[in-house]
């Protein structure tokens, strides 16, 4: 089976967006991916989640070209987070969370946010749309919005077991201070002791003393880091999925998050869950896994089982190789 997948960027460097590049690293046993890429190849700059000038300039080609480009797509399309395509064939639109949450973080006039509402739901809403999207918390928020024919089906992800714990490591990644609770990270590292390993990934306006800070590092360094943390803290304000706290599961580090949107769901039993900015509690628990390796070591057996679990590319194939056949042949 042969799946055109409409690519997207991030913000950062440039390559695929993470959740496009889990699902081409573990493709679904007889699928066949074909990437077509955004048809201006605008700077990692223009793709960030702000309305600003750069936005406003890549959204308004988009606009023009993305509609015209639909009439020359064929076969089974697979397409990312939001774009202006009009799906003309057999089409998998996949959203991480749901419109409103998208946009309102962004538009305070509820007109508009109904108007978008209104044109995605004519958009998705046809027979040969399949939506997709990663958690319990998204499908009802876009059923809330009446969408419908949604499948839950988060991003793939291997497992890789640790040998040791007890490194006294914690680490934050967080490229959005304030959404992400960079303060809260930063609150909460100041007050462990020095003993510890501190280290923040990502932007901050504040250099903590005792405190490493890292502002960017590739998927697979991170990746390592997180093997050789204890416990990453993940204080979000507000977070659609947070990728890095699966990432940070797969590699048996624990996770200490905020009790927001999707984030209980996802952590399951492979970590602490923490009321929205309750610096204490997010204190009090990484110190705990951070003086006792046997109590990081639990939890991040807790964690590699949640990801073998719910997150396997076998299953999670399976899954996607059935929405697939639904709109081959739809019944």
């Amino acid at each position: 089976m042969k799946v055109t997948v409409l690519a997207q960027r991030n913000r950062i460097d440039g390559t695929l967006r993470t959740g496009i590049a889990l699902r081409l690293l573990f493709p679904p046993e007889g699928v066949r991916y074909k990437v077509m890429n955004e048809l201006i190849p605008f700077p990692s700059s223009f793709n960030d989640y702000h309305v600003n000038w750069r936005t406003g300039v890549k959204w308004t080609f988009k606009l023009f070209l993305e509609p015209i480009c639909s009439l020359r797509l064929r076969g089974l399309v697979h397409s990312f987070f939001l774009n202006l395509y009009i799906p003309m064939t057999p089409w998998v639109q996949e959203l991480d969370q749901p419109i409103s949450a998208m946009f309102g973080s962004y538009f305070s006039d509820s007109k508009f946010r109904d108007l978008i509402l209104g044109f995605f739901r004519k958009v998705f809403n046809r027979e040969n749309v399949r939506m997709v999207t990663w958690t319990e918390w998204s499908r009802r928020g876009l059923e809330q919005e009446g969408f419908r024919n949604i499948n839950v089906i988060p991003p793939p992800m291997n497992s890789k077991r640790r040998d040791s714990y007890g490194r006294r490591t914690v680490i934050f990644v967080g490229l959005d201070y304030r959404r992400k609770g960079g303060d809260v990270a930063e609150k909460v590292m100041s007050s462990l002791p020095g003993e510890f390993n501190k280290i923040y990934v990502g932007k901050s306006p504040n250099r903590v003393k005792g405190v490493i800070y890292i502002e960017k590092m590739s998927r697979d360094e991170l990746i390592e880091l997180m093997r050789r943390s204890d416990v990453m803290i993940f204080p979000t304000r507000g977070d659609a999925f947070g990728l890095s706290v699966l990432e940070a599961m797969s590699v048996g580090t624990p996770v200490v998050t905020s009790n927001v949107g999707p984030m209980p769901e996802i952590v399951g039993e492979g970590g602490i869950v923490c009321a929205k900015d309750d610096v204490q509690c997010f204190l009090e628990n990484t110190k705990e896994i951070l003086s006792s390796s046997e109590y990081a070591k639990r939890l991040g057996s807790n964690a590699i089982r949640e990801v073998e679990t719910r997150f396997s590319p076998a299953e999670i194939g399976k899954k996607l190789v059935e929405t697939y056949g639904d709109l081959a042949d739809p019944r």
